[in-house]
């Protein structure tokens, strides 16, 4: 993942948008832009909307709010664990894979849980997550995970795949339902005697 252009850091909530593709910075980028048009409007455009002593205290606010979005956002970086950075020549979605060729699950997840976090819309990790977890029986999981990922943009070059992990995730669910009620049988025996 490139890291992040510096000047992003001066508009508030857009380093958040960019990271993590959050809704709340999303919020706070869109209300920033309208305060600061509404400050340009009543200083430049129509400056008999506004007394002069208000627009001052529309600039102070939008400077202050400026300034505070500018050091959260770098406290935000800064603050960030070190483990989301993937390590330099290392492709982490590569190495999920690898474990999970060995059967190791549980380093598997922990690797594809980290893409997770740094990208949520990852969606070649999320297939792989879902996968993942109907292999170790967590077939419930595993249809969450394929519901967040068909609601992603552009999961439709995974719709074949999704669907097949729907169809073993079923019958894997299916399968077990039957073993369970075969546990729960009495044994034929037992029938012929009553």
């Amino acid at each position: 993942m490139r890291r992040m252009p510096r000047i992003t850091y001066l508009w508030p909530g857009l380093p958040q948008l960019w990271t993590w593709g959050s809704w709340s910075a999303l919020m706070v980028a869109f209300l920033s832009a309208a305060v600061l048009n509404l400050a340009l409007l009543c200083s430049f455009g129509f400056s008999e909307l506004m007394a002069p002593t208000l627009r001052m205290a529309l600039w102070g606010a939008v400077i202050t709010a400026w300034i505070a979005a500018a050091g959260y956002s770098v406290l935000f970086e800064i603050r960030r664990p070190a483990h989301d950075d993937p390590e330099p020549g290392k492709d982490a979605f590569a190495e999920a894979v690898e474990h999970y060729l060995k059967g190791d699950y549980f380093q598997a997840e922990r690797i594809l849980g980290g893409l997770l976090r740094r990208n949520n819309r990852d969606l070649d990790a999320r297939l792989m997550l879902a996968t993942l977890m109907r292999h170790t029986g967590r077939n419930v999981e595993a249809a969450e995970q394929l519901d967040l990922l068909e609601r992603c943009e552009g999961a439709g070059k995974w719709e074949l795949e999704i669907r097949r992990e729907r169809e073993l995730s079923t019958e894997a669910t299916a399968g077990r339902k039957d073993a369970d009620e075969e546990t729960n049988d009495p044994p034929p025996e037992m029938m012929h005697a009553a």
